[in-house]
Formats: structure tokens, C-alpha cells, sequence
């Protein structure tokens, strides 16, 4: 029986900031000063929050407060998409035990967990397009996800992103060009992400270490690793949003909507949790099955039951 991991935020607020004069700490309380009003929101309450201007004036104190807290803290560029986060550096107390424990996990582990990563993000793409009643490439999905080799050695990942991409978009969707779909994939991929990679460090490991990706320009390997199987769940909820949108850019409404994804409910080890509470389940369990090679501990999320 799988236990349950120990911790779990009781933060419920997603906040998006945008068009703010400055943000400050007052007492437990963040501060958002418009230029006729301001709002207080307490800083308990928060497990995500996002600032969408480069013009706003954030306060020091307010940062440290933040990272202290274990808040996700999320930065936008001049084009409004999410660029980096606010990571603490001591989360653990124990984070040199487990680093070395990180550089010592078992390969035969990592490529086990790599290939069940990628059947489970395979069998969430499936998932989406049944639930988006899109049925033709089923089978083909089906089988691609039955013929993974250990570790995924013919990218059977690569070839199924392509046909699920095309089946869920249309034929003439190209998963990079510049246009709102993918804006706005990028967008709840990136938020995700650096939720990911806070519970990475605040569990004592390192982003950058990754089980299959490996890149050195990448702080964020393992959370690139972690992160397949929320990928489809996050599509259809994109698509939801979008589905009725006339506009071709993330507008501030839409952006709101993207980032509220986090609180959405999804299914985990059979019940029922937000998005930002499985994160943390999700990857404390996938360290739990790294550290003892308990298969039991490999768990992954799933959109919820209709």
C-alpha cells in the first residue's frame, strides 16, 4: 500500500499580478498598490504567485518573506510569458544527504522511471483526446505506448507528441509557430515547471540533475523530467479555454484562466486533489520510489473520472 507523503500545503490562493504600482509586506500580508487602491492578501493563503509587469516595484523584504514561506514565485519577461522563479536554497535540512544520494541513485531506477514517465504522458494524450471526443488516432497511440522499450530508446515520446499534437489541434498545427495555442501551452508548462522544481528543492535534491534529460545549459533537467505526464492534462484545459477564443494573443483574462489550471482538480492514486497539491505528492513519491526502488511509490496523475 502506497503511503501518503507526509506534507501538504494548506495554501489555496493562485495570485496573478499585473498593472501594480508596487507590491510590499505589511505584517503576514502582501500589499498590491494600484494608483487609486490597494489589496491585501494574506501571505498563509498563497501557495503560487505571479507577477506579470516588469514595471512594478516589488520589495526586498516582500522577496525574502516569500521565499521563506516556500511560495512559488513566478517572473514574466517584456512579453508577458513566464521567464524564472524565486528559489529558496534552504528548504531542507538535510539537502547535502540527499544531494548525495541524488548523484548516487541506482541507473537501472532512473531508466525504469523514465520509461514509465513516458508511457504515462502517452496514456494521458490518449486521455485528452477521448475526453475531447477525438477518437482516430487512438489505436495508434495505444500501440506506440505498448512497443516503449526501457528507457525509450525509439522516442516513441517524440513520435506520439507529434500525432497527438495534430489529431488534438489540426493537421496544420506545428507544436513551435508563433501563435496562441502554443503561447499559451508555454505558459501553464512554464508555471508548472517551477512548481515542479520548488518541490525539487524543498524535498533537499537539485532541478538540474535529470534522470533522461541531461543538458548543461538547463537548471531545470529533472523538472523537465517530472513534469511529461501533467503536459496532456494541462493541453486539454488549455483547449477548454480556448475554445471559444476570437482573440490571437494571451490577453490578461485569458492569462488568469491559464494560471487558475493549478487549482483545477485531477485524479491521484485514486482521489481527488488539486493540481498544485498533486505536484507535491507526485514528486515526493517519485523520490520516495528513487531512494528505495519500491515500485509501490510510482504513482502518476490523471485528468478526473467524468
Amino acid at each position: 500500500m502506497l503511503r501518503r507523503p507526509f506534507f501538504i500545503y494548506m495554501a489555496f490562493r493562485t495570485v496573478y499580478i499585473e498593472k501594480a504600482v508596487k507590491v510590499r509586506l505589511d505584517l503576514n500580508n502582501i500589499v498590491v498598490n494600484y494608483e487609486d487602491d490597494e489589496y491585501y492578501i494574506n501571505i498563509d493563503e498563497i501557495h503560487t504567485i505571479l507577477f506579470d509587469d516588469p514595471r512594478c516595484n516589488i520589495s526586498l523584504r516582500l522577496l525574502s518573506k516569500l521565499c521563506e514561506a516556500g511560495i512559488n514565485v513566478i517572473f514574466t519577461d517584456a512579453s508577458h510569458m513566464p521567464i524564472g522563479s524565486l528559489q529558496s536554497l534552504y528548504h531542507h535540512a538535510r539537502a547535502p544527504k540527499k544531494i548525495k544520494m541524488q548523484m548516487e541513485w541506482d541507473k537501472n531506477s532512473q531508466i525504469y522511471l523514465w520509461t514509465e514517465i513516458v508511457k504515462y504522458k502517452i496514456q494521458n494524450q490518449i486521455e485528452t483526446l477521448k475526453r475531447k471526443k477525438k477518437l482516430d488516432k487512438i489505436d495508434l497511440l495505444n500501440k506506440m505506448k505498448e512497443d516503449i522499450k526501457l528507457g525509450d530508446i525509439s522516442n516513441k515520446e517524440g513520435i506520439a507528441s507529434r500525432v497527438y499534437f495534430k489529431e488534438l489541434f489540426g493537421d496544420t498545427f506545428k507544436r513551435f509557430d508563433e501563435e496562441i495555442i502554443n503561447y499559451a501551452m508555454n505558459y501553464i508548462y512554464q508555471i508548472i515547471r517551477s512548481k515542479i522544481a520548488q518541490e525539487i528543492v524543498s524535498c533537499g535534491y537539485i532541478p538540474a540533475l535529470g534522470i533522461c534529460h541531461k543538458s548543461e545549459f538547463n537548471l531545470y533537467n529533472l523538472a523537465d523530467d517530472f513534469i511529461e505526464p501533467f503536459r496532456p492534462i494541462c493541453d486539454y484545459y488549455v483547449s477548454e479555454i480556448l475554445s471559444n477564443c476570437i482573440e490571437d494573443y494571451l490577453t490578461s483574462e485569458i492569462k488568469r484562466k491559464i494560471v487558475e489550471i493549478l487549482n483545477y482538480n485531477i485524479q491521484y492514486n485514486q482521489s481527488t486533489y488539486k493540481i498544485h497539491i498533486v505536484i507535491q505528492f507526485y514528486v515526493q513519491s517519485l523520490f520516495h520510489y528513487l531512494e528505495t526502488g519500491d515500485l509501490e511509490y510510482i504513482k502518476f496523475p490523471q485528468l478526473c473520472y467524468i
